[in-house]
C-alpha cells in the first residue's frame, strides 16, 4: 500500500482550518464548488466534480472539532482509501495541517495524479483560510 503524506503550514486559526476541510461552506471555498458535508461521525461528504457523473464519497469515521477529521472514501478511484487530517498548533502561530491519504493500492500513474492533485488543492486551501477569499480549484 502506498500512502501521500503532506503538511502544509496554515496562517489562520485550527477552528478556521478544520471548518475549511469538514463544512460545506468551506469545502467550497477551496476545493470544489459543488459539494456536500455533514457533520460527526457516520455523516458523509460527497465531492462533485466537473465531468464525473455521480458525486465521490466519503464517511467521517472521526471528528474531533478544531484537531482531527478522518474520511473514509466509498467510490470512486479514492474507494478504499482513508483521509487523515490532522490540525497542529503552532507556538509561533499559525497551524500545521497534518495530511495523510492512506491506502491506495501502488504507486502507479493514478497515485502520482492525486499525490500532484493535493499538493495543488492545498495551496488552495491555504489561501482560502488565511484570507476567507472562496476560490474552489474545481468550479463547474
Amino acid at each position: 500500500m502506498a500512502d501521500i503524506a503532506m503538511q502544509p503550514h496554515i496562517e489562520a486559526e485550527a477552528d478556521t482550518v478544520y471548518a475549511a476541510i469538514s463544512t460545506t461552506e468551506g469545502i467550497k471555498g477551496w476545493f470544489t464548488a459543488t459539494a456536500t458535508a455533514d457533520k460527526g461521525v457516520d455523516g458523509l461528504h460527497e465531492l462533485h466534480f466537473p465531468g464525473v457523473p455521480e458525486p465521490w464519497r466519503l464517511r467521517i469515521t472521526e471528528a474531533e472539532p478544531g484537531k482531527r477529521l478522518v474520511l473514509a472514501s466509498e467510490n470512486g478511484p479514492w474507494g478504499g482509501t482513508l483521509q487523515t487530517y490532522e490540525v497542529l498548533t503552532r507556538p509561533e502561530g499559525g497551524v500545521t495541517l497534518r495530511f495523510t491519504h492512506s491506502g491506495f493500492p501502488a504507486v502507479d500513474d493514478a497515485y502520482r495524479d492525486f499525490a500532484y492533485g493535493w499538493a495543488t488543492k492545498f495551496v488552495q486551501l491555504k489561501a482560502y483560510a488565511e484570507t476567507g477569499r472562496p476560490a474552489p480549484f474545481f468550479t463547474g
